[in-house]
């Protein structure tokens, strides 16, 4: 059924969101701010789920670039409804709902941004059911939906990329603008006409974050909290989450390499898990577990919560001597066929391994 998001909800689809960027996706704590801005306490923006999409073209909403550029140049808040404006000139399209391209960090809330300014409906779901770092790495792309026509919008600039060109040359394009102009921008594009986007998209994780986010934030104690987290996953799109370790950070790397934030990070465990320890690598997200060998790559999702109160971090919080439990969780199925794996599986992050599924449930 439709749902409505209002100004009190947004804290809770922020933190849920970044618990599903896997360490990466932006700070999500910057568009809440924003959100919370220009929200007025009676305003409500309609959710609709994949069962109430009937006839509308539907487009996906981004922010890609540089995370850390994005948090010391924090955008106006127009941005996104400008690359809007300049998709509908591109495409001669009127958009008539919103889906995020990706439900992990800040592209969960860019969407509820342009909602509020046109009064526009969002769908509940979106393209990659956690966060990617590249604009080609969604289930729209594995359905045929075309990326372009791509609107692309900075603070001070705007690339309107044809219908023409395929999915990898329209997301070489739009990086090489982005980086020439400040290192993040807005993105619309992957428009598809209502039975295509039922089809590609991922369903029902805006409403997962949304609760997610509930219940990190309620005042219960650690094992009744993380109860809760796992009930949260039951009958969703995941598989259910699996506590690989506890204990404390002993070693945090990490560095720049062509715009992305690499490194990796070691745990070692206490409690139930001492003698035992983990490595965890990533590359602007958290992309693989190793214990005697890989336990967990991407796509599955691999998260980092803060041991004393389960608050998701991201790769640029992590520091050495913090507590922390390390989560693994499956991801959607349609992640990890075989098609998909070869944009966000092992090969893609120059892993070592071929993709294999973890053992999941339980702690």
């Amino acid at each position: 059924m439709t749902w409505h998001i209002r100004k009190t909800d947004i804290p809770a689809i922020s933190l849920g969101a970044k618990l599903l960027s896997c360490g990466g996706g932006g700070d999500t704590k910057s568009v809440e701010a924003l959100l919370l801005s220009i929200m007025n306490d009676a305003d409500e923006i309609e959710v609709r789920t994949i069962a109430d999409i009937k006839n509308e073209w539907i487009v996906s909403v981004g922010i890609m670039g540089s995370t850390v550029l994005f948090n010391e140049d924090i955008p106006s808040g127009d941005e996104g409804h400008q690359a809007l404006l300049t998709y509908e000139s591109v495409s001669n399209r009127k958009a008539e709902a919103l889906i995020s391209i990706e439900i992990g960090g800040v592209n969960a809330l860019a969407p509820l941004v342009i909602a509020q300014q046109t009064k526009l409906p969002v769908i509940d779901g979106d393209g990659m059911g956690r966060a990617f770092p590249e604009l080609y790495m969604t289930s729209f792309h594995l359905n045929r939906i075309p990326l372009a026509p791509l609107s692309v919008v900075t603070h001070d600039h705007k690339l309107a990329i044809a219908a023409d060109n395929d999915a990898f040359a329209s997301t070489y394009q739009a990086k090489e603008f982005t980086v020439r102009n400040g290192g993040h921008s807005h993105t619309i594009g992957y428009g598809a006409d209502a039975d295509q986007m039922k089809t590609a998209m991922l369903p029902g994780t805006l409403n997962l974050v949304y609760r997610l986010g509930k219940v990190i934030k309620n005042e219960l104690s650690i094992n009744k909290k993380l109860n809760q987290l796992f009930e949260m996953f039951d009958n969703s799109i995941y598989g259910l989450p699996k506590v690989i370790l506890q204990g404390v950070l002993s070693e945090v790397n990490r560095w720049f390499e062509n715009g992305a934030m690499i490194g990796k990070l070691v745990v070692e465990g206490r409690s139930a898990f001492s003698n035992r320890k983990v490595e965890v690598e990533f590359r602007n997200e958290f992309i693989s577990i190793k214990e005697n060998g890989y336990i967990c790559t991407a796509p599955d999702l691999v998260l980092l919560l803060n041991a004393q109160n389960l608050s998701p971090l991201s790769v640029v919080e992590v520091q050495a001597g913090q507590s922390v439990k390390v989560l693994a969780i499956s991801a959607p199925n349609v992640l990890r066929t075989t098609d998909m794996l070869e944009y966000v599986g092992p090969k893609h992050y120059q892993l070592p391994c071929s993709y294999k599924p973890f053992n999941e449930g339980g702690s």
